[in-house]
Parts: structure tokens; sequence; C-alpha cells
């Protein structure tokens, strides 16, 4: 199985790996489907093609979903390395033409991007070569896949708060604005304009840890008070808000976090901090991608 996989590395990148490494990675066609931006069937077509061609089963089917197969998994592993290295060379290749491509924003729900987006005109106006294109990313603070820890390859910048314990030194960073904190609570709650740490004694409130850095210091100071009920979480996404829901938990949130639940409402968190929010870019970035943030930098000055 190896062999065979190596071999095609020389010989030729089939793009038919992003849909079986997608597929290993998410347990579900129709998930893997959404994450590459292509119809279902068209990405089963693709895997059960490649499974014909070469005499593999890579997944066992089920209505659950899939899972991959010990052959599966020896493939898969491979195929990551070979995209890798594909991207790499690619890379390197357009570094040594001093043509980066398009300049990748990395977006999702809980991360739209909405300054770095808003000054694009401006970024375009100082460097006209630039051209921009946004791509869906995952939850920043899933581990199985830190899209901070791989800038440059699947997107070039993101923009983000910065937490130390969760990237360290993965990336570069230009900070850009400070936003306030927030604590989203159920719509049924009693409205309040503002929330002060006085009106959270007694509250149960859902903290992510690590989220960034500011909001750490921030749940230190709320552990020493004692008066309010830290629930520590590991992942921001819409689960944490439904079952926030129904339990009735408040949720500290910032920036573009805040008001994202249909359920929930941001109320300002008169706690004296903010939170920086960055563009954070590749530690060794291509041309274009310098341009980019020297072109923000010029902006924001």
């Amino acid at each position: 199985m190896r062999s065979q996989a190596r071999k095609r590395e020389i010989d030729v990148y089939d793009r038919r790996l992003e849909a079986i490494s997608a597929a290993a990675e998410l347990g579900s066609f129709s998930r893997a489907a959404a994450k590459l931006r292509v119809s279902t069937p068209a990405l089963v077509k693709q895997v059960s093609g490649f499974e014909a061609e070469f005499g593999i089963t890579l997944f066992e089917r089920s209505h659950s979903g899939v899972k991959v197969t010990p052959a599966g998994a020896l493939l898969v592993d491979d195929a990551r390395s070979i995209m890798r290295q594909s991207e790499d060379a690619l890379r390197r290749a357009r570094r040594a033409a001093g043509d980066g491509g398009a300049v990748r924003l990395g977006v999702s729900m809980m991360c739209p991007g909405r300054q770095t987006l808003s000054m694009w005109t401006g970024i375009h106006d100082l460097e006209p070569s630039l051209r921009f294109e946004i791509v869906p990313v995952s939850d920043l603070y899933d581990e199985r896949e830190s899209v901070m820890r791989s800038l440059g390859r699947e997107v070039d910048v993101v923009q983000s708060s910065f937490s130390t314990p969760r990237w360290g030194d993965a990336c570069q960073k230009l900070r850009i604005v400070n936003v306030p904190f927030y604590i989203d609570v159920p719509r049924t709650s009693p409205r309040k304009t503002r929330i002060t740490v006085a009106d959270l004694e007694g509250m149960r409130l859902r903290v992510l840890r690590h989220g960034n850095d500011a909001m750490d210091s921030l749940r230190i100071d709320l552990l020493a008070d004692g008066g309010v009920d830290v629930i520590d979480v590991d992942s921001f996404d819409f689960a944490l808000f439904n079952e926030a829901e129904e339990k009735g938990d408040a949720v500290l949130t910032c920036g573009a976090w805040s008001g994202v639940h249909p359920a929930f409402v941001g109320v300002p968190f008169l706690c004296g901090r903010e939170v920086p929010v960055f563009l954070h870019y590749p530690l060794e970035p291509t041309l274009q991608v310098q341009k980019f943030v020297n072109a923000m930098a010029q902006l924001l000055k």
C-alpha cells in the first residue's frame, strides 16, 4: 500500500486524495464534501472511482457515516504527506517566481474577518497587483486541525484574537483592533443593558479555556473573585451555545463571537478589559502575503 502511494507521489498529485483525506478525518462523505465545497455525489464518485481503479476498499460505509479501513488509514497517512509536499513545492516555486498567488483569508462563523474584509479596498489601492480569496475554515480551536499552525497551506491569513498556550510561536501577527468583552445570555433572561462582575454572582458562566490571552487573564480574576461559577469549555461552536441554553448558562464572548447564536443576546461586560484582535500570517510569508500585511499596517497607521 505504501509503495503504491509513494509511486503516485512521484508521478502526479491525484486530487482525489483530498476527498479521501477529508472523509477519513470527518467520518462522513457529506461533511467532507461541504469542507471541500463539492457535492456529496461528486465526492463519493471520486472515492469510489479511486477504490475501483486500485482495487482497494478505503472505507466501511454505514448509515451513521464512514470509517477508514486499515488499508485506507495507510493511504491517508501517505496522502497527507503527498499533499503537503505538493503544496510546499508549489509555494516554493511561486516564491522563487515572485508570485505568491492570491492571498487567502480563512473565515468561519466564529471568525468572519470583518475588519480585514473592510480594509481590502484600501489594501488593493496600495497594492493593485494583489488578488484576494476567502476560504472557509473549521473551528480554530479544533485540536485535530490547527489552522493557525498550518498558515500558508490552505489559507494565508486569519483574523482572530490570539492564544499563546494554543499557538505559541506558530505564526506572525499584526494587531488590528481591540474589541470588548460580552456576556451572552439566553434571550429568555431578564434584559440588561450592561453586566458587571457583581451581576455575575451565583451565575454559571461558560468560558473557553485558552480562547485568547485576555480571556485567560479575565478567567483567573473571575475564579479568584469566587462569586462566579466558571465552567471551562475546550471548543467554541454552536454545540457550546446549545448546551448552555439547555442549562440556562451564560457564555463569555468577545468581538465576532458575541450574538452568533439566535437564542442568545450579547450584553456588554464592564470588566475593564478589552481583547486585541490580530491578522495572523505565516512565519515565512510569500511576497504577496508580505505585501498584503505591509499595506494593512500602512492603513492602520
